[in-house]
């Protein structure tokens, strides 16, 4: 099989298994072919695995069997929902797992994600649906069924979050992707759609400058890590995310010593942030 197929079959067993099913419309937009192209790749597909999809007509999809769910599962258990999102978004090279790899990712103790839950949502923020799915939480540890319209995935560098409108708190709030459980029913469609999410909708800017603690030339080192202009540097997220990063630059605690800190936050940026921290 040529490594064009390859990708594309591998493409074609990450949505079945995420998404429960699969059809032309995928391979289009992924692949940019046509539908002709398309149904014979599917057609091949279907040819070299035959237990592993079925044709549903009313969907105008091919579902995943449960024989290819357990199998994909099995044969994949180092395969995460990121690699999903990975397919589905952008073109991967085939680094990771060549013999002369140089490229290489740190692994990390990420979250147990079920497609059994992913799939429910990710079809809710496809048709702009609302859905009851059971939830667990530290402060509420049993589960407890939540009406959610979700519209968005977040990943944080370890963990992904559903952004979503909360019926029980009136509000839009993060859940964490990991947390749901149960078998999820359809509430109509969603009456709050992302251009209602304010935290969403709005961005703020992060700017931060090397540890005050360093000296001059410790100091310059962290500019030029960070190409920083005046010393200073900043990122634009959406106020929803800003949590999120200011982890992920491990900027949401002070640590002891200036190594291990290095970069801060201005002190005007630490004033305009301070009413959207999780712990304020």
């Amino acid at each position: 099989m040529s490594k064009e197929n390859i990708q594309r079959f591998d493409f074609i067993s990450n949505i079945s298994y995420w998404e429960g099913r699969v059809n032309t419309s995928h391979l289009v937009k992924k692949f940019k072919l046509s539908r002709q192209a398309s149904s014979g790749i599917l057609k091949q597909y279907r040819e070299k695995y035959p237990a592993y999809l079925t044709y549903n007509q009313s969907s105008k999809a091919f579902i995943a069997t449960p024989y290819f769910t357990k199998t994909f599962s099995q044969r994949n258990k180092q395969n995460t929902f990121l690699s999903y999102l990975r397919a589905v978004s952008i073109d991967i090279t085939d680094l990771q797992n060549d013999a002369g790899s140089f490229v290489y990712e740190v692994e990390a103790l990420l979250r147990h994600i079920s497609p059994e839950q992913v799939r429910p949502i990710l079809r809710a923020i496809r048709e702009n649906k609302a859905i009851d799915i059971g939830y667990i939480s530290l402060s509420s540890p049993d589960y407890i069924d939540r009406i959610i319209e979700p519209h968005a995935l977040i990943f944080d560098g370890l963990r992904w979050h559903v952004r979503a409108f909360c019926h029980k708190n009136q509000d839009f709030r993060d859940f964490n992707l990991s947390r749901f459980n149960g078998k999820a029913e359809f509430e109509g469609n969603a009456s709050q759609s992302a251009d209602k999410d304010e935290k969403w909708q709005n961005y703020i800017e992060l700017t931060f400058e090397p540890d005050h603690r360093f000296n001059e030339k410790q100091k310059q080192v962290i500019i030029n890590d960070y190409q920083m202009k005046n010393g200073r540097k900043s990122i634009t997220t959406r106020i929803a995310m800003l949590n999120y990063l200011l982890k992920k630059l491990h900027l949401d605690s002070y640590q002891s010593t200036p190594e291990a800190q290095q970069i801060v936050l201005t002190s005007d940026c630490r004033r305009d942030i301070q009413q959207y921290l999780f712990n304020h």
